[in-house]
């Protein structure tokens, strides 16, 4: 991968394994700095070391999407390392397998917190300082899970819901954030 992200700032949630440490790996390795952010400060950490050893920039910092103080600490770190955020991958989830009849409202609460509210609480947080930027890229990860095939899935319904909603809202972001050179 080419250096083409060279002096970009990429902050990616659910960062600590899985898609996310993919994410954050391929962004780094084209040159990005990259903030690696999940819940779990410790495993964050060891991304970024893996970063640090092929001579990316990287640095971890804790995170719950569900929480907005959290949210906004990680773009002020972001900021006050970096001075910009140019893109972010709303990449934190959760999939919890179950039958319908069977969900709480507990269970759908926490699905749809961190999976949707989560992604709302993150680019709102990154789009202020975008929009001051006047760019950015704002990468939401949603599923087709949530039907887009024409074919719904069961055992999941709050996590197509939750995904659903993360495609209604990326639409709409699109729309409302083409003015400020924000994709």
């Amino acid at each position: 991968m080419s250096s083409d992200l060279k002096e970009k700032v990429a902050i990616i949630t659910g960062a600590r394994r899985g898609m996310g440490k993919s994410h954050a790996l391929r962004l780094a390795k084209a040159g990005a700095k990259v903030v690696v952010s999940d819940i779990s400060e410790e495993e964050c950490q060891k991304v970024v070391d893996e970063i640090k050893k092929n001579r990316g920039e990287a640095m971890a910092v804790k995170c719950d999407v569900t929480k907005k103080g959290e949210v906004e600490n990680m773009v002020k770190q972001a900021i006050g390392k970096w001075g910009r955020i140019d893109i972010l991958v709303n990449n934190a989830g959760i999939c919890q397998f179950k039958p319908f009849l069977e969900i709480t409202e507990e269970e759908w609460d926490r699905t749809i917190n961190i999976n949707l509210k989560g992604y709302f609480l993150c680019a709102q947080a990154a789009a202020k300082e975008m929009v001051k930027q006047k760019s950015g890229v704002i990468v939401n990860i949603a599923s087709v899970a949530m039907g887009q095939q024409g074919v719904g899935m069961p055992n999941i319904v709050h996590y197509c819901a939750s995904k659903g909603g993360i495609v209604g809202m990326t639409e709409a972001l699109a729309v409302e954030l083409a003015p400020f050179n924000i994709r």
